[in-house]
């Protein structure tokens, strides 16, 4: 019986720290500077044509059933109408036989407010799909009494809605959205509101190379977390970066460390992101690997 309890304490003890590092339960991908209408329908270019994004992320490599995450982006600008139209869709599994997958529809009209500033306001509405199948649990024969055991698989599905804003000049981008307006508080099935805020530069540094610092911040319920971190662009095809996400609630002691490598062929680009732990009580697996392509049309 102790081995048991040795295993649930282990496994209360990981998803405790999973949840202070990952409680607003939306996509963290770390390379979410090059597209972003997932969390702020309002982020997408004006540069004319259609730009697809698709982003892969492995949590915790070699772990079993670790979390795993898919991202769509798509988008299409319309000069004429000052519009962008997109489609986004993600699936996050979340934990054994824990997923969701939501799909949503993006609208954003941009307005110049002067010749060097335009100001995009952006809607997205769509669904969102929660499971949970206990199927995908093993139970041994020689586990305890587990009459209780859920056994069927249940689904929800439930509308979702996002709002933002976000101000663009040649070398500045600031962003503000609030995601799944819908609901307060997460629950199995669905995602809890979340707050958005953003901001980035880009600062030439000679005809070669080019430095994008940014910084991010996220806030859902009780979670509190910051991005900061800069990029390095050379000749415009080549990038590395280096960012840290701290846990406000618990600064310094778990937090997570991003680096990342890229290549831009103009209509293409494809790009790698390592992501590890750091901090002193930042005990879980820190081999998370993300890959991203995309193409404009």
């Amino acid at each position: 019986m102790r081995q048991y309890i040795n295993k649930i304490v282990c496994a209360l003890f990981s998803i405790l720290c999973s949840m202070n590092i990952f409680a607003q339960q939306d996509l963290m991908v770390s390379q979410q500077i090059f597209s972003r209408i997932n969390i702020n329908p309002a982020g997408s270019g004006n540069q004319e044509g259609v730009d697809a994004f698709l982003l892969g992320r492995l949590q915790w490599a070699g772990v079993d059933n670790a979390p795993v995450t898919a991202l769509m982006n798509v988008s299409y600008y319309n000069e004429s109408l000052r519009s962008s139209f997109g489609l986004t869709t993600n699936y996050d599994n979340i934990g054994i036989g824990n997923s969701m997958t939501n799909v949503q529809a993006v609208y954003s009209y941009h307005v110049d407010l002067n010749e060097k500033m335009i100001l995009s306001m952006g809607l997205s509405a769509g669904i969102n799909v929660g499971v949970f199948d206990p199927g995908q649990n093993i139970i041994r024969d020689d586990e305890p009494d587990m009459t209780t055991y859920v056994e069927d698989k249940t689904s929800e599905v439930s509308p979702d809605m996002n709002f933002g804003l976000e101000l663009t000049t040649k070398r500045f981008t600031f962003g503000l959205s609030s995601a799944h307006l819908l609901k307060t508080e997460p629950t199995t099935f669905k995602k809890g509101r979340h707050f958005y805020a953003y901001g980035r530069c880009l600062i030439p540094l000679s005809e070669m190379f080019d430095l994008a610092p940014m910084v991010s911040y996220i806030h859902q319920n009780k979670s509190n977390e910051m991005e900061i971190g800069a990029m390095l662009f050379i000749s415009k095809k080549f990038w590395g970066g280096v960012t840290w996400k701290p846990d406000m609630n618990y600064f310094g002691d778990m937090s997570l460390m991003n680096v990342a490598l890229g290549i831009d062929l103009g209509k293409f680009r494809a790009g790698y992101a390592y992501t590890f732990n750091v901090g002193e009580y930042n005990n879980l697996p820190s081999n998370t690997h993300e890959l991203l392509l995309s193409v404009h049309f």
